[in-house]
């Protein structure tokens, strides 16, 4: 997407603003590792480990406002999280309705990291579109924020696969009807083990710690292990640099707009997240 003037105010990307971003930001969404002076950084090191991929990152913070990268770009990122922070939180907290935190992973989705491409999100996208849409003709109005995002896997044996999943905030809807839209039907085998669909209640107050976990687009392996009680259960460790690679390299294929999708709102929000200016973003942070 090409803005028609490539024009930025550069003000805001002193030292002292980037501070003052990052603050703002930190007060919407307390639990983000935002930091607006880290991101610079951060993305050299990215398209150093992609160099084939240098296309899928922007190379300055002005860039942002005329044209949108992929999800493995940390400017992107960032500019994610202040938009949910200064044009999303506001709205669903002034909304009367109640909100459900919704995750789904079907492990039939996972891919080996060598072969996995945008593509691998196109099964998640199916079944939250196939399940919003049952929801609408069973007579509700659902108002959702899905984000789609790819961990590592390890299993005991230590196999390791990518596992695109998706994250969902979706309000006007009960939660058994939730359950309904979003069930997974699993083969016999693995049936009362795996639990790919979760719908935990999300109070007012949570919301915005919740908007940040879902666009916190960050490379994680979740690794299997064995607890106290003897059943196996699972943690979030860092991506080993390998698999960080390979991730990055998936990530890079990934248009930003496809990993952040909006329903049900009274205003056009994926339009704007398409063509705010980074100005008016920061301007509403204040």
């Amino acid at each position: 997407m090409t803005a028609p003037k490539r024009q930025s105010n550069t003000r805001w990307w002193t030292f002292e603003n980037r501070l003052r971003l990052t603050q703002a930001l930190l007060e919407r969404f307390p639990k983000s590792d935002f930091n607006a002076n880290r991101i610079s950084s951060e993305q050299f090191r990215r398209i150093a480990l992609v160099p084939t991929c240098k296309a899928a990152f922007h190379q300055t913070w002005p860039s942002l406002d005329w044209s949108r990268r992929s999800a493995a770009c940390r400017f992107e990122w960032a500019r994610l999280q202040l938009f949910m922070a200064s044009a999303v939180l506001p709205i669903l907290q002034h909304s009367k309705i109640h909100f459900f935190h919704v995750s789904l992973a079907d492990k039939r989705w996972r891919v080996p990291p060598s072969s996995a491409t945008r593509q691998c999100f196109d099964p998640p996208r199916r079944k939250v579109r196939a399940a919003i849409q049952k929801l609408r003709d069973g007579g509700y109005g659902p108002v959702f924020v899905a984000a789609y995002e790819m961990s590592g896997d390890r299993d005991l044996s230590g196999s390791y696969t990518f596992e695109p999943h998706v994250h969902l905030l979706v309000g006007g809807v009960p939660k058994a009807a939730l359950k309904s839209a979003f069930r997974v039907r699993l083969p016999r085998a693995v049936r009362g083990r795996d639990k790919p669909v979760k719908v935990s209640p999300i109070h007012k107050s949570e919301i915005g710690n919740l908007l940040g976990y879902l666009t916190k687009m960050k490379a994680q392996d979740r690794v299997q292990y064995i607890g106290s009680n003897g059943r196996p259960n699972r943690s979030s460790n860092r991506m080993p640099a390998a698999e960080f690679a390979e991730w990055l390299r998936c990530m890079a294929t990934m248009p930003i707009a496809r990993t952040i999708q909006f329903g049900g709102f009274a205003e056009p929000i994926t339009s704007r997240f398409l063509h705010l200016e980074m100005a008016t973003i920061i301007g509403e942070m204040k």
